[in-house]
């Protein structure tokens, strides 16, 4: 039966402490818990058996429980049991009240979900330590439940801002197939994907240690360094380098990024692979065999100082290849018995599906493996189509200059003209030490723009300075023939002959200057490149403009991209006229 406020003992309504649940088929022990709980400050509901206990538990949720063992209906054991799984999340001390002195059978208790015994007939000085006791400990999970809902939905709110500054701007995704199953709120696995200024896809699977906020800590920084340098038009290479140095001095000593990355040619006819710790990068052929492994060569970022200089390895691609990137979370997901999911039955999807279908068949049977299995790590996969749907036209993203008539390069340079204004100049000279090892194509875009506005125009003079730089370093410096591109499958071995090459070169020098002009009111700017070299015949030089193969086509989309072009000198000189819209 339940007491009113009326029938208590006075009490300082100031000291109120709860409602307590006394159950106890003695009247007698009944009444005595009643006395002195009601002294403490409780409202007291009573219950003669466990059946009642239940219903008054469901009824009046109660801060505290006194059960007795052996009642009728139901005893003791089972009651608390039953209300232990109604708790939830909320800790309801159980004090069991018990006569029997055999350990196994406290024990029992205790395995039923009881929180401390007292043995009858028991002291009331011991009851309110107990009481005391248990009250410090349930006022402390509510804190603690209180603070843990807080932190929860913080970290809801900064999962959300993560995923929206990690994942912003990932494009293609549309065509990627991607896998991201997060162990807890916060992943620490991080895919980016990015294009270059000129149309090559990057993308990068990373995994940090461990996963949760601590793991996901580097993702901003990370994504910020791979976003501004792709944009800049930086190699996977340089990206990788500064990604290390970066983390290396962010994260803490046991903490680092296992790397996956990716670079593919904006025609899709190649990629550059890097593997710095996870597992291997697999190749698949357009008939769903596997072309290739590329395991991890490389150490993780942020553990060395420097990343060792090992270039990416080169892949040729085919319409209907594909490339899997994946974290270990994925091999080693676990069942019931601690099995792990494991690369043979991975591969055994990669094998048997579709490109389209890869992901959907591999996360169904990575649920029906598990079989509610807790996930105990992070789990993403990425898997890339090497379709025509990849392929960026870099003519769709280009604006064209309008090509006066009036005007030659040579009367560009003539600064007497009354109409001429010369705004800067500005030139320097990259020598073979530095050729080896500097792109410096990302270094004029950004000192050009420390003195122009030039986000409009920033993908047409990234392959104007793009071109041709490469085109003074790989056919002026290192003599490469072109046509070795011809042949697809000529990629590689071009690659291989331009590594050989620049390691052995000792002597070499490219000049670059860039001068800015307005003429007729019209913004101009010229640049001229020229390379120690041999340089081109005539022959050699139409020829190349009348090119229509994979070798020389961006001299021709330089000459659609500028007013003028004209080579110079042996042929080892080239000025472009560029006009500001």
């Amino acid at each position: 039966m339940s007491n009113s406020a009326a029938e208590k003992l006075p009490v300082d309504m100031t000291e109120f402490k709860g409602k307590a649940l006394v159950v106890d088929d003695e009247p007698t022990n009944r009444l005595i818990l009643q006395a002195h709980l009601s002294k403490q400050g409780y409202d007291i509901i009573l219950a003669v058996n466990g059946v009642e206990a239940v219903e008054k538990f469901r009824q009046e949720s109660p801060d505290i429980i006194f059960m007795d063992v052996m009642m009728p209906e139901m005893d003791g054991y089972e009651a608390t049991m039953r209300i232990k799984s109604l708790c939830g999340d909320r800790f309801v001390p159980v004090i069991f009240l018990t006569a029997i002195t055999d350990e196994d059978e406290l024990a029992r208790c205790v395995a039923a979900g009881g929180d401390d015994f007292l043995t009858k007939p028991f002291s009331h000085t011991l009851l309110k330590a107990k009481v005391d006791a248990l009250e410090r400990v349930r006022d402390l999970h509510r804190e603690v439940t209180k603070h843990h809902a807080q932190i929860l939905r913080d970290e809801e709110i900064a999962e959300q801002l993560f995923s929206d500054v990690v994942m912003v701007d990932n494009v293609e995704l549309d065509n990627l197939h991607v896998m991201l199953r997060p162990a807890v709120t916060f992943s620490g696995d991080i895919l980016m994907s990015a294009r270059s200024p000129s149309g090559e896809l990057y993308v990068i699977l990373g995994d940090f240690t461990g996963h949760g906020l601590v793991a996901a800590i580097g993702a901003l920084p990370t994504a910020e360094v791979f976003r501004a340098m792709t944009k800049k038009g930086f190699t996977l290479s340089k990206i990788l380098k500064e990604l290390n140095r970066k983390l290396e001095y962010l994260l803490p000593g046991d903490k680092f990024l296992a790397v996956g990355a990716i670079s593919i040619a904006a025609d899709v006819r190649s990629a550059k692979i890097w593997n710095g710790g996870i597992p291997s990068i697999i190749h698949l052929n357009a008939q769903h065999e596997i072309s290739g492994y590329f395991p991890a060569t490389h150490l993780a970022l942020g553990i060395m100082d420097e990343i060792d200089g090992e270039k990416p390895l080169h892949v040729d691609l085919r319409e209907g290849d594909a490339l899997v990137m994946y974290t270990d979370g994925v091999i080693e997901a676990c069942d019931t018995n601690k099995n792990m999911y494991g690369e043979k039955r991975l591969e055994e999807h990669l094998l048997n599906s579709e490109t389209d279908e890869i992901l959907i068949n591999i996360e169904k049977d990575l649920i029906s493996f598990t079989d509610g299995h807790a996930q105990d790590d992070d789990i993403s996969m990425v898997v890339i189509p090497c379709t025509n749907n990849l392929i960026v036209e870099e003519k769709d993203n280009l604006v064209r200059n309008i090509t006066p008539d009036k005007y030659s390069v040579a009367h560009f340079s003539a600064s007497t003209d009354e109409n001429f204004s010369l705004e800067w100049q500005w030139e320097f000279n990259v020598h073979a030490a530095s050729l080896k090892k500097v792109d410096p194509v990302p270094v004029l875009l950004s000192q050009i723009q420390e003195l122009e506005d030039i986000h409009e125009h920033r993908q047409n003079l990234f392959m104007i300075f793009s071109e041709l730089f490469n085109n003074a370093l790989d056919h002026g410096v290192l003599k490469l023939d072109s046509k070795i591109k011809s042949d697809p499958d000529g990629f590689t071995e071009y690659l291989e002959q331009r590594e050989q090459r620049l390691d052995a070169l000792t002597d070499a020098m490219i000049e670059i200057s860039l001068e800015k002009f307005i003429l007729d009111n019209i913004e101009y700017l010229k640049i001229r490149i020229k390379d120690s070299g041999d340089g081109f015949s005539s022959v050699d030089i139409q020829n190349l403009d009348e090119n229509k193969k994979l070798s020389g086509r961006g001299i021709n989309l330089v000459k659609e991209l500028c007013c003028q072009m004209e080579y110079q000198g042996k042929g080892n000189e080239v000025e472009v006229v560029y006009q500001f819209s």
